[in-house]
């Protein structure tokens, strides 16, 4: 960490307690404070003992910097600014400070400059504390005569914590979105045509009618279909139904919805071995590794449907629980978004989030206060909808941070670009935070 500066260049300023020296006191200059790397406070600074500050032969003026906050204090090495017979007797009798003080004899009616450099270990009570200066005048026999207390400055910090860092969305001129489904169709065997009271077609056909009532006033530029069969008949039947079940699904929708053929494409995958070796995967059959070899050999579809049978009871099991499912038809809806202003998107953020891009999300919080309610639902929303946008998430993040809550902000930021600045500044602030509570 590098060493954080405070310069300060102040003229001492008389402090509350004690009084002031009848004589002229020493002055600072050039006080320089910082919290070095080992975690020590070090007081840089130049004592001047000005013309007409005059102590008398036999007296000693003390001047020690001192750490306060409130009642606690560190005394730094203290200066020792004799009189000529008061230096004279003291080395006589022996009584200089000890080793590491800084001793001057004062020459009277000039300016003395002391390069004063001293240092404690700093400890956690000075945060916010301040470097004093205190002056004792002392007579014979160190009887102090008079003191005097100077506030010099105030105690650096420790570390800065950064600020909390935003980000705004890159704004998206026109709003694509896909809407991903599923459809499992019932058929007869070997039919391709869609009976809506077969088996479980009122229920599922009853969920594709209501996804796809969701997009009828909206700008759908594509449809999708890709149909799929599952491995249990001969490859070119399997391509058949594949491909006529597709065409029979597309049928219904435009003749439901009255969607122009020319939004659709189709396509189909005869065997959905994929699906099969997901399922495998996922069991715990006993032959589950066997099922995994057969699907992964590169042989014709027939001759891997023949293998798996051998495998007797695991194949009924198969064609009973996992067939069914592989029988299925993907879709796809491309469709566009109407644009919002800041004020229409604060109003949709409450009706419908999922309308709104995530600059248009961001835009309506602005309007709001930030910490309020509503700015925080809105930011809520757009990692709700959003959830792995490294914008929304950084943002998140950011309102978390806000709020103080240090855990939620470090769930967000791991979906955050890390690169970026704004979340390395972030999770700066995170680390320093919770140092700061240890």
């Amino acid at each position: 960490m590098k060493n954080l500066l405070l310069l300060c260049t102040l003229l001492l300023c008389n402090y509350a307690n004690g009084q002031n020296l009848s004589i002229e006191e020493a002055r600072t200059e050039n006080i320089d404070v910082r919290i070095s790397d080992k975690k020590t406070l070090d007081v840089n600074m130049d004592l001047v003992l000005p013309k007409d500050l005059k102590i008398s032969s036999n007296r000693m003026l003390i001047i020690t910097p001192v750490v306060r906050n409130g009642s606690q204090e560190a005394l730094l090495t203290p200066v020792y600014i004799y009189g000529r017979k008061r230096e004279i007797i003291s080395k006589r009798k022996n009584r200089l400070p000890i080793a590491g003080s800084q001793v001057l004899r004062r020459k009277n009616h000039k300016e003395q400059v002391i390069n004063y450099q001293g240092s404690v270990p700093y400890e956690a009570w000075m945060k916010g504390g301040n470097v004093l200066l205190e002056q004792e005048l002392c007579a014979c026999g160190n009887n102090q005569e008079e003191t005097t207390t100077n506030q010099l400055t105030g105690i650096p910090k420790l570390y800065e914590i950064p600020e909390i860092q935003y980000c705004t969305p890159v704004n998206e001129t026109v709003k694509r979105r896909v809407f991903k489904g599923t459809a499992y169709i019932d058929f007869p065997v070997n039919k391709t045509v869609i009976y809506p009271d077969y088996r479980k077609n009122p229920v599922e056909l009853a969920r594709i009618d209501s996804t796809l009532q969701g997009f009828k006033n909206r700008d759908v530029r594509s449809i999708s279909i890709h149909g799929y069969a599952s491995p249990e008949s001969p490859y070119t039947h399997n391509a058949f139904l594949a491909k006529e079940r597709t065409q029979a699904l597309k049928k219904y929708i435009i003749d439901k919805f009255g969607m122009a053929d020319s939004l659709f494409t189709t396509g189909y995958t005869p065997e959905d071995w994929e699906g099969l070796v997901r399922f495998a995967r996922e069991s715990d059959l006993k032959d589950r590794d066997r099922i995994l070899e057969i699907a992964h050999q590169d042989i014709h579809p027939d001759n891997k449907e023949q293998l798996l049978k051998r495998l007797g009871e695991t194949y009924l099991y198969i064609s009973q629980h996992w067939f069914p499912a592989l029988r299925h038809s993907d879709y796809e809806i491309e469709y566009v978004l109407p644009n919002f202003t800041p004020a229409q998107a604060r109003i949709m953020a409450k009706q419908d989030p999922s309308q709104l891009s995530l600059f248009e999300m961001y835009n309506a919080a602005q309007l709001c206060e930030k910490g309020s309610a509503e700015y925080n639902e809105i930011m809520e929303a757009a990692v709700r909808v959003f959830p792995d946008s490294p914008e929304a998430n950084l943002n998140a993040a950011a309102m978390e941070l806000e709020r103080g809550n240090l855990e939620a902000a470090k769930k967000y930021l791991k979906k955050a670009d890390m690169s970026s600045p704004a979340a390395q500044s972030n999770m700066k602030r995170i680390t320093l935070l919770e140092e700061e509570q240890k």
